[in-house]
């Protein structure tokens, strides 16, 4: 999909008659990245010193990816969630350097997070473009902004009729910007730090450079931040990434992937010292992950220098996986370690219904009882409000066998729930009755005519017994719902196959006094499965243990 430009096969061709040898060798190295960016490219190193630019492996690894999709003809979208200083803004800058300083009419457009961050992004271009070989130093037109304009700089038009130069150009800007990518068709876009852009402006840049990145065959969109909490714009990006919700490919970078992340032992006995005072965090990492110790110690001293000692800020800063990067607000409802082994554990569903709404680990078993909790969606309107859900159980052993998460209407997800329910032997289901849950109930008994519906003991305030098909999730049963699964997780009678049950309980926290999700995240899936974990817990009391008043308000 490159096209290299006339100005650069030029040379090459003038090179190749005096030389041979030297330009095939020219060409060579135009023709691959990574020989490009060894041998022509050069970057500053912390201590100022300009030197050839080597790539890593996680940094070899990354361009390989993007050369490859750009070969089969599509659009390259990419995003990344990475530790600090891993040097993917270098290698990214260079693949778009690379891109646009060897092509015509192409436009590039890179944005930090700040007037600084973008400052430093520019003096990279700027540091490429003065020492890369002169045989692949397109002309340039002088900008008084941070922009690169690969074009004849004469100011005669018959010269620039007659040579042009390639056309491209690369700017870079900030998110402090009132207005970004406002005109103009961008070829390949590099967005840094998203997560850290100001809150204010990310949706509103964010809808003007996808609305400004062409979707040819070969353009590139690289997308990567470090993590700033849950809810906010990138994490968001990278969870429908994650979920096949975007065109973006997800990619993860561990803090211990980078080689030079690790610190050394002056003595054998410190290094025996030192693995003897392991913390039950650090043999977890050391077990799932295969650290060496001079890793381990890195990191105890990168917390204890670099982030005031404080755990959380190291995983947001050098996470370990995904799940890690991204500190919760609030104070945790479930165990959160557990979660963190459970989301790297979880089994694949041996299929999926419905488009991926449905996951499946385990089909019914003959002779088998199942419990299923289902969570019915106040409405469609909105895409951020909740979806209709189920879970459902297998009664012998608590497992999770199967998961729905979807968007419907009361009919429609009435008549999921009936064939899903029979299927599973004729699941005991517990419907959510709040709101829209009356009408799905009421189809489900006078269309489908459910054969196991759960009824609950209501009480008026005259103490008066009447029984009504639905679970309620009122002021006064949703702490008990929430503290009976909490106890049943804690206490490793849940066996939870489903990451995504598993990420709405990790966002599940105490806030205000109330356990609820965190902005910006959801709990549909996970009332599902606390309704569902009642129904197993009502077969074996043969009642349900918490009565409330029909009048109390509901969640």
């Amino acid at each position: 999909m490159i096209r290299f430009a006339k100005e650069i096969r030029t040379k090459i061709d003038a090179l190749a008659k005096k030389d041979p040898k030297k330009g095939k060798k020219a060409l060579d190295i135009l023709q691959d990245f990574e020989q490009f960016a060894t041998r022509c490219l050069k970057i500053k190193t912390k201590e100022g010193a300009i030197v050839p630019f080597g790539l890593n492996e996680a940094q070899k690894r990354f361009a390989q990816l993007v050369f490859d999709r750009m070969a089969t003809g599509k659009p390259v979208r990419i995003i990344i969630l990475k530790a600090r200083q891993m040097g993917f803004s270098t290698v990214t800058e260079a693949i778009i350097y690379y891109l646009t300083s060897t092509q015509e009419a192409k436009n590039s457009f890179i944005v930090a997070q700040d007037s600084k961050a973008s400052e430093n992004l520019y003096e990279m271009f700027k540091t490429y473009y003065e020492n890369v070989p002169v045989l692949y130093k397109p002309m340039r037109k002088r900008n008084n902004s941070r922009k690169l304009t690969f074009e004849n700089p004469t100011a005669l038009e018959s010269m620039r009729q007659k040579n042009p130069g390639l056309k491209s150009q690369i700017t870079v800007d900030s998110a402090e910007a009132n207005v970004l990518a406002r005109s103009g068709t961008i070829h390949y876009a590099h967005i840094s730090e998203l997560a850290w852009w100001p809150e204010s402006k990310k949706s509103k840049h964010m809808l003007a450079l996808m609305n400004s990145l062409s979707d040819a065959a070969g353009t590139l969109c690289i997308i990567e931040s470090t993590a700033n909490g849950i809810g906010e714009h990138y994490q968001q990006m990278w969870e429908k990434a994650e979920n096949g919700e975007n065109d973006f490919i997800p990619l993860f970078f561990a803090w211990h992937e980078f080689p030079t992340y690790r610190e050394e032992f002056e003595f054998e006995e410190e290094m025996l010292e030192f693995a003897a005072s392991l913390t039950e965090d650090e043999k977890f990492l050391q077990r799932r992950f295969n650290l060496q110790l001079e890793q381990l110690k890195w990191r105890r001293s990168t917390i204890r220098n670099k982030c005031d000692g404080d755990v959380k800020q190291f995983q947001q800063e050098y996470p370990s996986f995904p799940e890690e990067a991204f500190l919760v607000s609030g104070r945790a409802i479930f165990d959160q370690r557990k979660i963190q082994e459970g989301m790297m554990n979880a089994p694949e569903p041996i299929h999926e219904d419905l488009d991926g709404a449905v996951l499946v680990w385990a089909e019914p078993e003959e002779g088998e009882l199942y419990d299923m909790g289902a969570d019915v969606a106040e409405g469609l309107d909105d895409k951020d409000t909740d979806s209709s859900t189920f879970c459902i159980y297998k009664r012998s052993t608590g497992e999770q066998v199967a998961e729905l998460q979807l968007k419907a209407e009361p009919y429609e997800f009435a008549e999921i729930l009936n064939e899903y329910g029979r299927k599973y032997n004729n699941a005991l289901l517990g419907v959510e009755r709040n709101n829209h849950g009356h009408a799905v109930l009421l189809a489900l008994i006078q269309i489908f005519d459910y054969p196991n519906l759960y009824e609950h003991k209501d009480y008026d305030q005259k103490g008066n017994a009447e029984k009504r098909p639905g679970w309620p999730t009122t002021l006064k049963t949703r702490p008990i719902l929430v503290e009976e699964y909490r106890q049943s997780y804690a206490n490793n009678e849940i066996p939870i196959k489903s990451r995504r049950l598993l990420g709405e309980m990790r966002t599940f926290v105490k806030k205000n006094g109330k356990a609820q999700h965190q902005a910006g995240c959801h709990d549909d899936i996970l009332f599902a499965a606390m309704i569902g974990w009642e129904m197993r817990k009502h077969h074996h009391t043969g009642h349900m243990p918490y009565f409330f008043y029909a009048n109390t308000v509901e969640r």
